[in-house]
């Protein structure tokens, strides 16, 4: 399944240059529409439309891992930081 599917559609998301509850948000360059990361009641984490064309749409997500900075750089030691 992928991810950036919408109907019919792939969504080409990107980096929208903005924050929500101190998160990145994602925009797509079809519809401009915002996407934000959210957890449902399952804990599974999906993007949500929260303004523009796809607002209060739902895209399916894929199994990510939390992890402090310390502890990925531990297990990912090649690791950098975009400043």
């Amino acid at each position: 399944m992928n991810s950036r599917r919408l109907d019919d559609t792939i969504l080409t998301l990107a980096a929208s240059g903005w924050t929500y509850r101190d998160t990145f948000v994602l925009f797509d360059h079809e519809t401009e529409s915002l996407w934000f990361p959210m957890e449902d009641d399952d804990g599974v984490t999906r993007f949500m439309g929260i303004a523009g064309t796809h607002a209060g749409r739902m895209l399916e997500g894929l199994p990510f891992s939390r992890a402090l900075w310390l502890e990925w750089v531990e297990d990912h030691p090649g690791s950098s930081v975009l400043l």
